[in-house]
């Protein structure tokens, strides 16, 4: 039961760090507009944010769909390497972001199990140093401590 709750408040923690990310990557201009005015081609720029969208597809982000113009891909070498960097770049980054998502959830369990097992001692010493106690005794006392 602990477990499935533990299991519980970690998805909902997920998904608002997702949630969060997508809305704070939703606001202003693109990747590619913002490389345009540093200036880089509108090939470029094009190819760029669809390969940044791609590449946060390939990290896993469910918001994030697959974008390639195949032709221009094959035909323009701008746009090409725009896609290309921008998919290693936002799959580097989006890779990062889960990792980190993970290793907070992990941390959290981590936490969780220790608070566990802090309280099964405290309740393993009670049993210990007064042995004669019937369970709902014990029960009594512990709920005493807290």
């Amino acid at each position: 039961m602990k477990s499935l709750l533990m299991v519980q408040k970690s998805l909902i923690f997920f998904f608002i760090l997702t949630t969060a990310g997508v809305l704070l990557t939703g606001c202003g201009g693109t990747e590619g507009q913002r490389l345009m005015q540093e200036g880089a081609s509108p090939a470029y720029a094009r190819g760029y944010d669809d390969g940044c969208s791609s590449g946060k597809k390939a990290a896993g982000d469910m918001f994030a769909q697959f974008h390639k113009n195949v032709r221009e891909y094959q035909e323009n070498s701008d746009y090409r390497q725009g896609w290309d960097d921008g998919h290693e770049e936002c799959r580097s980054e989006g890779m990062s972001n889960m990792q980190e998502q993970e290793m907070a959830i992990e941390q959290e369990r981590a936490m969780d199990e220790h608070k566990r097992m802090e309280q099964m001692e405290e309740s393993d010493m009670a049993r210990d140093a007064m042995p004669d106690l019937s369970p709902q005794q014990l029960r009594d006392l512990n709920k005493l401590g807290k």
